[in-house]
């Protein structure tokens, strides 16, 4: 029995040790030439490789009166849309033409090599200033994802895109993306220091326009909620913060407004939102109907019907809209959750039809 089962183990050896020597590769499928994970041609489908190139520099730009550095790809903010199909090669070349930053870029979300994956010094090399940098993976999966890039804090400040993958033999259909960011005059690394501060400058900024977020005395008695605030000041409890950063303008696809004029009465839209902020969270409302929600972190979800949602920092939704009817533009709104600012896609072109803005946060009514 023992001689047999060495026998058998000899056996697996010797099959092993020809596989490696042959340097033949096996798919998932068992067919051989293909590299784990690869497609091969499946009915009417035949793979390809879609490249893309995309060439990162910094820039001055001016949204707010202040000029300020950012970062552009292709030159443009936010960095372009790449689009795929499942079953596809993605071969994405990145070349860094900045003069002293390193720079990367994560595909977040995506199923690939650890080593494709984009975080610098730890999965990959970053990419030196001068340098270029090729990833090549198998598209493994479908839905609404992005990509950023993961060197300090650049994308703050511009370097994050969508990235669509859509599934094979899929129908067309109408489909829009919208990807949501913030943008401060102020730079993320001062940003960043005055959070380890905890102090109440965004509060104070916020208040301007949107009175009632520092939860002062006044604030206090206006609501009749001084027994509260008095309360709370003994604890040596700071006042509630909603959203930790003050931003000057909140954006939708770059911009602090959008248009999407091209789609016409009755279509159903698929509208792929992707929440690319560095710190907001946002409610979705919709001037035309209800929105159905098909699709949450590029999977397939059983379709919900909601009035509103909130997104989370980083998550990707997709829905279903209907546009109503001709000559009219409906608004398709995010509001960050402390509901100071909002940015808007528009959908289809005529009169603009606002969607009903949410209430201002009531503060003190959590603490009664």
């Amino acid at each position: 029995m023992d001689l047999l089962r060495s026998l058998r183990t000899l056996a697996i050896l010797a099959v092993l040790l020809y596989v490696l020597l042959s340097g033949g590769v096996f798919a998932q499928n068992g067919i051989p030439g293909h590299p784990l994970g690869t497609s091969t041609p499946d009915g009417s489908f035949t793979p390809r490789t879609t490249r893309y190139e995309l060439t990162v520099r910094d820039t001055i730009v001016n949204y707010t009166g202040k000029a300020r550095k950012a970062f552009t790809v292709n030159g443009q903010m936010p960095m372009p849309t790449l689009t795929f199909t499942e079953g596809d090669t993605a071969e994405i070349v990145v070349h860094n033409a900045m003069e002293k930053e390193e720079t990367s870029l994560h595909w977040h979300g995506l199923i690939l090599p650890y080593e494709l994956d984009g975080v610098p010094y730890l999965t990959t090399a970053p990419i030196k200033a001068g340098e270029t940098q090729v990833y090549k993976f198998p598209l493994l999966q479908s839905g609404t994802y992005w990509y950023h890039s993961h060197t300090k804090l650049q994308e703050q400040n511009g370097m994050h895109g969508a990235l669509i993958i859509h599934k094979r033999h899929a129908e067309p259909m109408p489909e829009q993306v919208l990807i949501l960011s913030e943008w401060t005059d102020m730079k993320p690394f001062e940003v960043h220091r005055r959070l380890h501060s905890a102090n109440d400058w965004s509060a104070i900024k916020k208040h301007r326009i949107r009175p009632g977020t520092v939860q002062s005395y006044s604030d206090a008695i206006k609501d009749g909620a001084l027994g509260v605030k008095l309360t709370n000041e003994w604890k040596r409890m700071n006042a509630m913060d909603v959203s930790d950063v003050y931003y000057d303008l909140l954006f939708a696809n770059g911009k602090p407004v959008d248009e999407a004029p091209q789609f016409k009465a009755g279509e159903r839209v698929r509208v792929r939102l992707i929440n690319g902020g560095a710190s907001s969270y946002f409610w979705i409302t919709y001037a035309g109907g209800k929105m159905t929600v098909v699709a949450s972190d590029g999977i397939d979800v059983e379709p919900v019907e909601v009035d509103r949602f909130i997104m989370g920092i980083a998550e990707t939704y997709d829905i279903m809209v209907t546009i109503p009817a001709d000559s009219t533009a409906y608004e398709l709104v995010a509001t960050s959750e402390d509901r100071v600012r909002s940015t808007s896609l528009w959908l289809g072109s005529g009169i603009r039809q606002l969607a009903a803005p949410l209430q201002p946060l009531k503060y003190f009514a959590g603490w009664r």
